[in-house]
């Protein structure tokens, strides 16, 4: 978890993470420089929890931060969580029965409920799929993963991890460079796992305009093609969101 100014929402954030019904834990937090409260806070988890690790430095941005936090990790696979975000208690346990019962996962995901500031449920937020597999043409118009939700095999992360030239969309970047490579996608499209929450302060809300455009002038330059979302393109998406909506199981706020 990287931190920035994160003092709003950062203690539900953090006992989302120790309160996990999977107990056996590693828990990083990059403080970036925070210069509001976020320091104390992480600190006094610390004192009661002896999973957290903080590294604290100056401040380098999101994408450098994850790096670091992704190159300390010891453990077999690596979950990505944002400061404002919650994790359902069962997040880890409900991957761990996946990985039982289809062994081991290059990158895991499930969809997510959107939150408002107040924690109240927005809607639901499906990951778009196939039946017979991730359809990697999904990225070329929209990015139909949710980073929050992600937890990818250490040995792959650590090996191709996010790019620094992005400030903003690294994780978008992150998986077209990772399914470009071959490595599959696992979908649990039917357990909520992740809280996703939308407020003003948040870059998503800040720069989504810059980051998007950003991208997509980056995957022209590989050679991409990008595709313009045409309205059929969005009636399309809109029929798969209520699909899958009706099969996910909604959790409780």
């Amino acid at each position: 978890m990287s931190v920035y100014n994160g003092e709003n929402f950062l203690r539900e954030s953090i006992e989302s993470v120790l309160n996990q019904t999977h107990k056996n834990i590693e828990f990083i937090i990059i403080n970036d420089g925070s210069d509001d409260n976020s320091l104390e806070i992480i600190q006094s988890y610390m004192d009661i929890d002896n999973r957290i690790v903080l590294l604290n430095h100056k401040n380098i941005g999101l994408t450098k931060s994850l790096n670091i936090g992704v190159l300390r990790a010891s453990g077999e696979y690596i979950a990505r969580q944002d400061s404002d975000d919650i994790s359902t208690e069962d997040r880890f346990e409900l991957f761990l029965d996946f990985v039982k019962i289809n062994g081991v996962v290059d990158i895991y995901t499930t969809p997510a409920l959107l939150i408002d500031k107040d924690g109240f449920a927005i809607k639901t937020i499906p990951n778009y799929f196939r039946r017979n597999g991730f359809h990697e043409n999904m990225l070329n118009y929209y990015n139909s993963l949710i980073h929050g939700t992600l937890i990818v095999s250490a040995n792959i992360i650590k090996k191709y991890n996010y790019n620094e030239e992005f400030k903003y969309s690294q994780d978008f970047e992150l998986y077209h460079n990772l399914i470009g490579r071959g490595y599959n996608i696992s979908y649990d499209n039917f357990n909520l796992s992740y809280k996703l929450r939308v407020h003003g302060g948040q870059i998503s809300t800040l720069k989504k305009s810059p980051q998007f455009n950003f991208f997509r002038r980056t995957l022209v330059c590989r050679g991409i093609k990008f595709y313009k979302q045409t309205l059929l393109n969005r009636l399309l998406f809109r029929i798969i969101d209520i699909r899958l909506y009706l099969k996910v199981k909604l959790l409780p706020r």
